[in-house]
């Protein structure tokens, strides 16, 4: 699934309507990229019923399996449309190298913040499908080159967020 060059967006959490899955899948038909949804859930069933050769839902993995998935994604999208204490998948994703895309609310704008404030687009506005389309193609429309240093910004900013040393 993961093979090629096409990019790969991952989602890991809950898999139900308060995180904001079904708004990631209607963005995704969109953006020309494949999906891997990593989770469980009380929506689980009906999101895996879709029927797209695009999306590949895992399940739940292993935190340390996860962190080899996300090494390999080009963005970790993060719509949850409920208010969210703080964004550690965002910044869990941060540090393992993917480029979060959050939405902008509650402690999910704290890491967003975070993010752009070391030039790396972060946010949309919750909720709202064609700005998450629009900050997805964004980002996957960059050079590698570019990308590369995105991620590079990202890691750093994810690793102070999880408290880790800044040297990195």
């Amino acid at each position: 699934f993961l093979a090629g060059d096409r990019p790969t967006v991952v989602y890991f959490g809950k898999l139900m309507r308060n995180k904001g899955v079904h708004v990631l899948l209607e963005a995704l038909r969109g953006v020309d990229a494949r999906a891997v949804i990593v989770g469980f859930g009380e929506d689980r069933a009906e999101l895996e019923a879709i029927d797209d050769p695009d999306m590949l839902f895992t399940g739940p993995l292993e935190h340390r399996h996860l962190v080899h998935l996300l090494a390999l994604a080009d963005a970790c999208v993060v719509p949850s449309i409920f208010p969210e204490a703080f964004g550690m998948v965002a910044a869990e994703a941060a540090a393992a190298g993917s480029l979060p895309v959050v939405a902008r609310h509650s402690g999910l704008a704290e890491i967003a913040d975070a993010l752009e404030e070391d030039g790396v687009p972060a946010s949309f506005e919750s909720g709202n499908v064609d700005d998450l389309v629009d900050k997805l193609e964004s980002l996957l429309g960059r050079s590698e080159p570019e990308r590369e240093e995105l991620r590079r910004r990202a890691r750093r900013v994810g690793m102070a967020q999880k408290g880790f040393d800044r040297r990195l």
